[in-house]
């Protein structure tokens, strides 16, 4: 004996976007061709023109309106205050608790006299110590 599936049953994609608030995926069907819903950009089609994509390149975006330059500075920044402030604590300077996360990783670009002067003065104390 075989089973009969309904004939109502429609087949229909998701759409593949995730809600960052919830973490769930959209419940709303993609359009024809695409693999997202209309609210999530499955009508965009970038774009077409030449004019329109030297402009786009041009902008060099890298997520929303950043520029690589302005994550760069960003970054440079972040690593500015990082070595400040491990100064600050290894001198004396500055007590309680730390910037929590991980250091950033451009330490070394940044203030490269004043690393070296400090490093001068915790190898003079470490002689001085032992």
């Amino acid at each position: 004996m075989t089973t009969i599936e309904p004939s109502n049953t429609v087949q229909h994609n998701r759409c593949a976007a995730v809600f960052k608030a919830t973490g769930q995926r959209c419940t709303a069907t993609t359009l024809v061709g695409r693999r997202t819903c209309l609210r999530h950009g499955g009508v965009s089609t970038g774009p077409r023109t030449e004019a329109g994509k030297r402009r786009c390149s041009a902008a060099r975006t890298v997520h929303g309106c950043d520029t690589i330059a302005m994550r760069q500075e960003r970054s440079l920044g972040s690593a500015r205050v990082a070595v400040l402030e491990s100064i600050g604590f290894a001198i004396g300077l500055l007590k309680g608790t730390k910037t929590r996360g991980r250091r950033p990783d451009r330490m070394g670009e940044v203030f490269p006299e004043l690393q070296a002067m400090f490093q001068k003065i915790v190898l003079e104390r470490a002689k001085h110590s032992s």
